[in-house]
């Protein structure tokens, strides 16, 4: 087994004649990368057209001697892109001869299986694409565990106190799991029927004993479930935003209520002993009637209501 990870046109030749299956991982591709590569090992011009367009749905393109599998991993992002999580396209060239990757952006995924690749010695070539196909696959895994801690992390925030910055990242991580879901999707479904038999088939690619491709089908599925699940679960957490949001403005009116029905008690004590009668006049007064009539008419009322108010407090406050 042979890594590479530039187009060496000697290298690449001298593997050819001994008919020796290699990996052929890119980075950015130029497109005189594509066309030399399209002259050496005979790749058809409409798969090179793909490639050379990008943002492809996933798809699986049967050639005479070859397949491109359009195949989609995920990854983090960084601080400067504005997003959680992205998809990462990978364009896969398989034969009975090689297997050629092409993407845009940094897959840790593959960097690591060039290591564990080089000194492989297993003849299986099967096992070798079904190994880039699970990495890329199983590349969601920590991605799903980020976001379930996001939407964690989220949930306990809002229930504690909402805020409108809550909304906002709610609906971008829904958009975010919905991309990913998008392009999943018809990906898990293309495993689940031919996929798996079309790589499989094609001439000079040596098997095992064991299904491989249609583990990747299986992982697949999983994976869809969980992004499914967690979808379902930011549908959910954006009506816990609304009722939270909803449960503090009425803790909010309850206390402006119990604030308005004290000032009511109040302004009925003071309205009263402040109407302007005869008898009242001529017959209230003194230090005595002010703390009785007055003050007590104030505290009286006020103990009674806020007796009340605090055995309530848990179902109003």
């Amino acid at each position: 087994m042979e890594v590479l990870t530039s187009v060496d046109r000697g290298k690449i030749a001298e593997l050819r004649r001994r008919d020796h299956f290699f990996w052929l991982d890119l980075r950015d591709p130029s497109a005189q990368d594509l066309e030399m590569l399209g002259e050496m090992l005979g790749l058809h011009p409409l798969a090179l057209e793909d490639t050379r367009e990008w943002n492809q749905r996933p798809k699986l393109d049967r050639y005479e001697n070859h397949v491109l599998l359009v195949f989609y991993s995920a990854r983090t992002c960084t601080l400067e892109e504005q997003r959680d999580f992205a998809p990462l396209e990978v364009h896969i060239y398989v034969s009975g001869s090689f297997i050629v990757t092409a993407r845009h952006e940094p897959c840790s995924e593959l960097d690591s299986l060039h290591d564990e690749l080089m000194p492989a010695k297993t003849d299986i070539e099967e096992y070798l694409v079904y190994r880039i196909l699970d990495g890329l696959t199983d590349a969601f895994y920590p991605v799903i565990d980020a976001i379930e801690d996001r939407v964690d992390q989220i949930e306990s925030e809002v229930l504690e106190r909402p805020r409108q910055r809550h909304l906002a990242v709610i609906y971008r991580l829904k958009q975010e799991v919905h991309d990913l879901l998008r392009r999943l999707t018809p990906q898990r479904d293309l495993f689940q029927t031919a996929g798996a038999d079309v790589i499989a088939s094609l001439p000079g690619l040596s098997h095992g004993s064991h299904e491989y491709l249609r583990d990747v089908a299986d992982h697949l599925a999983q994976v869809v479930g969980e992004l499914t699940r967690q979808n379902e679960d930011l549908l959910a957490l954006t009506s816990t935003y609304f009722n939270a949001n909803a449960n503090r403005l009425n803790r909010t009116a309850s206390r402006l209520s119990v604030a308005g029905t004290f000032f009511i008690a109040w302004t009925l004590v003071t309205g009263f002993f402040g109407q302007n009668f005869g008898w009242l006049v001529g017959h209230i007064n003194g230090e005595g009637h002010f703390l009785v009539y007055g003050i007590g008419g104030l505290v009286v009322p006020s103990i009674a209501l806020g007796a009340y108010f605090w055995r309530r407090r848990e179902d109003w406050l």
